[in-house]
């Protein structure tokens, strides 16, 4: 589900090229159950049995045993995650930035997974009650079918939703203060949102500087020489990353604008399979992520 939330934030006028244009906010929550609970009961007969101290063990029972279904969540909510991260900044509490060239993208992407989740879902809610029924057979003596919810409580237990709300500026005050007081609120305000953009482009960094060193150590070598495997991924989860985050958050500071040239500048054309190839390729492409890393790392990141 996905909700504009703009009520609360009134006053909000863009300013181009400003953070509070060229980005927005964005939340989000999936929430799932995991049918895990600690058996208080068998952890204390476990420490009992191995002779060991009181309350230096934990007993921790999956519900559903190795339910496929539920472990199909799992594994997809983890991945949606991880689609969401590559797409936006962090930001604070659970609230992450996206710049606003990659919105509808984000959206349309996020908007997708949703529906596939919602299906995921519903399946799982069909086998629910057999998977409790074999999960009594599964656990053995560790059963309680008091730890089951009935299935009309489940499926509230799985949800998805997406908000998104404008990033204030410095000028959204609607308070009876003097000018003065304003002005130093305002200040104090810009000053807070810079640090907090400053520190989401920092972690973004890191991210970045990790994909590059991983990229560098699996391109050196020759074409004689034992090939180092890679996945695709070493090339687009830095393409990713300049086409949703960089590019579009470009104006924002001098050094995005160069980095993102530079980088754009090492990748263009470049496809996983040609570099697997084309050993000139592969060292071109080597030598510009190392002066990549470099430039990074003068920028002062």
């Amino acid at each position: 589900m996905e909700n504009n939330i703009q009520d609360n934030i009134t006053g909000f006028v863009p300013e181009a090229p400003t953070l509070s244009s060229s980005s927005m906010l964005v939340k989000l929550e999936i929430r799932m159950a995991t049918f895990r609970k600690l058996d208080k009961q068998a952890s204390e007969e476990l420490e009992v049995a191995k002779r060991a101290d009181p309350n230096v063990a934990n007993v921790h029972k999956k519900l559903l045993g190795n339910c496929k279904e539920l472990d199909a969540i799992k594994k997809f909510v983890g991945n949606a995650r991880n689609a969401h991260y590559a797409m936006t900044l962090p930001w604070s509490r659970g609230i992450d930035l996206v710049a606003t060239k990659t919105f509808f993208k984000y959206k349309k992407h996020m908007s997708g997974l949703e529906q596939e989740f919602l299906k995921l879902r519903e399946k799982f809610l069909s086998v629910y009650e057999d998977a409790v029924v074999q999960a009594q057979t599964t656990l053995g003596d560790l059963a309680r079918l008091g730890d089951y919810p009935p299935l009309e409580s489940v499926k509230g237990k799985f949800s998805w939703e997406v908000n998104f709300l404008p990033l204030p500026t410095g000028g959204d005050f609607r308070l009876d203060i003097e000018k003065e007081q304003a002005d130093v609120l305002r200040e104090e305000y810009d000053k807070h949102y810079k640090n907090l953009f400053g520190g989401a482009i920092g972690s973004m960094m890191e991210q970045l500087k990790e994909y590059l060193t991983n990229a560098s150590y699996r391109l050196d070598y020759q074409d004689h020489e034992d090939k180092r495997k890679f996945n695709d991924t070493l090339v687009s989860n830095v393409t990713n990353m300049i086409d949703d985050i960089l590019i579009p958050l470009a104006d924002q500071d001098d050094r995005l604008k160069n980095l993102s040239r530079e980088l754009s500048d090492t990748f263009q054309g470049v496809s996983p399979d040609a570099l697997r190839e084309d050993g000139v390729l592969r060292r071109n492409t080597k030598k510009g992520v190392d002066d990549v890393i470099n430039s990074i790392k003068s920028l002062g990141w």
